[in-house]
């Protein structure tokens, strides 16, 4: 049964994702797809095509939890066609506002990660401190630049950047940045570069298929420490988001202000106050978006 929440959740997961330093995974937690989304793409193996030659395809599909998985990937490709100039436009003209409504954002996700745990001991205090510690590490790497990259590259890269995107905290776009293959991939897609793309997308798939059993592995095993991992993951990338920075000549790296260095520093209003409600309206939608996961789950627990 499609379930049209899907679509909408994938369209806000595709949206994410065109932002470097916003993960996808960032919105299937916390909007309750995340576990889903893992357990799907950690079913899919060779163990399926048993399934179809001996009960047929529609059990195969149902097994696979092909449904959800398609609906899913359709809002995400809809909402990258439809929204990633519409993003990349607000980012250009009106940075400040929109770097502090994806800090509210991640805030409040965190909270919401870390409250229904029951497990809080050393374990997860260290596994929080341990994910914060690895995302500001990565967010205050150099960038590189990759102009004149191989198809190889544009294969390992893609594998790396996906396996970044379904983590929350850890943007698959702002590992390309890292990388110096952020721009190089936006060129081949505008320049049809179809070889380049094709390798990009191949280490995406393998990228993908490997890295999500690991991470169902622990899910499974280790599910509070995982989470408390991830919620780290989303508190250290708040140093990419912190919305007062401005970009070095390279636009590789960043300088971080106080809202009164940045108008001192740029000669630009630091527009604190629309910073302030865009965070507060971030923050106030996490919250319905939580409230609407619950009977997400019901509905998937019917199925």
């Amino acid at each position: 049964m499609i379930r049209p929440g899907i679509f909408f959740r994938g369209m806000a997961m595709g949206a994410a994702d065109v932002v470097p330093g916003v993960s996808g995974g960032t919105l299937a937690l916390i909007t309750g797809i995340y576990e889903e989304l893992i357990n799907t793409l950690g079913g899919i193996t060779p163990r399926l095509l048993g399934v179809w030659r001996r009960e047929g395809f529609v059990a195969a599909w149902q097994q696979g939890n092909f449904t959800f998985l398609l609906t899913l990937l359709a809002g995400i490709f809809t909402s990258i066609a439809l929204l990633a100039r519409v993003i990349t436009w607000l980012l250009e003209a009106h940075p400040v506002p929109v770097w502090a409504f994806f800090s509210g954002l991640i805030v409040a996700s965190i909270f919401l990660v870390l409250y229904p745990l029951t497990q809080r001991g050393p374990v997860q205090i260290a596994a929080f401190c341990a994910g914060t510690a690895i995302a500001v590490l990565i967010a205050l790497a150099p960038g590189v630049s990759a102009d004149g990259a191989g198809a190889t590259v544009f294969f390992l890269s893609g594998m790396l950047a996906i396996c970044a995107m379904i983590l929350p905290g850890i943007s698959g776009s702002f590992i390309l940045l890292l990388l110096g293959m952020y721009q190089p991939v936006l060129e081949a897609v505008k320049n049809g570069q179809w070889a380049l793309l094709a390798a990009f997308l191949v280490g995406c798939g393998l990228g993908l298929l490997s890295f999500v059993h690991v991470l169902k592995w622990t899910l499974q095993r280790f599910h509070d420490t995982v989470m408390a991992l991830l919620a780290g993951f989303m508190a250290g990338s708040l140093v990419k988001l912190w919305p007062w920075r401005v970009a070095d000549a390279s636009g590789l790296n960043d300088q971080w202000f106080s809202p009164a260095g940045y108008a001192a520093a740029t000669g630009e209003d630091a527009r604190l106050l629309l910073s302030l409600c865009t965070a507060v309206i971030a923050i106030i939608l996490v919250a319905l978006l939580h409230r609407l996961a619950p009977l997400h789950n019901a509905d998937s627990r019917r199925q």
